[in-house]
């Protein structure tokens, strides 16, 4: 009758080895395989939200400016434009003299203008912008005209060639001749932080019960906004000079003796939303922006720089537009 043996002591401390030896290979594989996820997330979510952003600050800047009929006419009250029979609540209110939701009468009526952040609010319906971020302030129609029941929450404007008259949506709608009604905008947009701290491109936009008081929030993880203007200096046609925000002054805003806004650079800086603990790296990250680099620490945030130029589709019409 044979024997049974089992395992000797030295075999089973080599099994025991091997054993540790391939756990360790499994974890480091699941590990880098959690890390690699976890980075392509982030990364996807830099994307996302970079893309987000552009795309609806884009639509704004292309059609900066369109009144239909009424594209490249400055709009004055009294004049050629009506304002609605009442107006309340919070306005965003930029730099000039004529920088609110509807214009005044007083000197050009800006329809794109930016300016830089600082330490101290710059238009008075936000409090909250990131200082050295930009703030950005569009008014434009909404694409196609309106044939149905307008809004009661929003704004509109009835166009014909010759003059423009601003209504709320719970107002019966001005009679134009020949008139189109259009949804009217002036928007807003500027990076703050969230509840959570953490920072997100924000829009104000209008309406009729509180006018531009209230923000909402886009896209999370925009850390920093600035843009570029392309300028057309002399009336031909072609940018002259890229200008940051602060560098723009009153005479290109409102268009003056033949300048005006053909292009604009978007830059943002975007950061991941949450943490990875396994990105780091070893110091202070650089992103160059327009205004100056921008310093990140190695706070384990993933950040990428993202840059696109759009074509303001509205320029002025009127090729001897002289100050007045």
């Amino acid at each position: 009758m044979r024997r049974q043996q089992g395992l000797s002591l030295t075999e089973l401390l080599i099994a025991l080895v091997v054993g540790l030896f391939i756990t360790a290979a499994t974890f480091s594989v699941l590990e880098m395989s959690s890390a690699s996820v976890q980075s392509t997330g982030q990364f996807n979510q830099l994307q996302e939200s970079a893309r987000l952003a552009l795309r609806v600050i884009e639509e704004d800047i292309a059609q900066s400016g369109f009144f239909s009929d009424l594209s490249g006419v400055d709009l004055i009250t009294g004049t050629n434009a009506t304002l609605p029979a009442a107006v309340s609540g919070t306005d965003c209110v930029g730099a000039g003299l004529n920088n609110g939701s509807f214009p005044n009468g007083i000197g050009n009526f800006r329809t794109l203008w930016a300016t830089t952040r600082g330490a101290e609010p710059v238009m008075s319906c936000e409090s909250g912008a990131v200082p050295g971020s930009d703030v950005l302030q569009v008014k434009r129609l909404e694409g196609a005209p309106v044939f149905g029941t307008p809004s009661a929450d929003h704004y509109y404007a009835i166009v014909n060639i010759n003059e423009i008259a601003f209504f709320a949506g719970n107002e019966t709608p001005p009679v134009l001749p020949g008139g189109r009604i259009y949804e009217y905008q002036h928007r807003v947009y500027y990076v703050a932080n969230n509840e959570l701290g953490e920072p997100t491109l924000y829009r104000h936009g209008l309406a009729r019960g509180d006018l531009m008081a209230a923000a909402e929030p886009l896209a999370a993880g925009i850390e920093a906004i600035q843009f570029e203007f392309g300028v057309d200096m002399d009336g031909d046609g072609t940018v002259d000079n890229y200008l940051m925000s602060n560098d723009v002054d009153d005479a290109v805003w409102d268009q003056v003796n033949r300048t005006e806004v053909l292009t604009v650079r978007v830059h943002l800086l975007v950061r991941a939303v949450t943490k990875d603990n396994t990105y780091s790296a070893g110091g202070d990250r650089t992103y160059r922006m327009p205004a100056g680099d921008r310093v990140a620490a190695d706070d384990g945030f993933r950040r990428k720089r993202v840059s696109t130029t759009i074509m303001v589709q509205n320029p002025w019409l009127t090729t001897q537009r002289v100050e007045q």
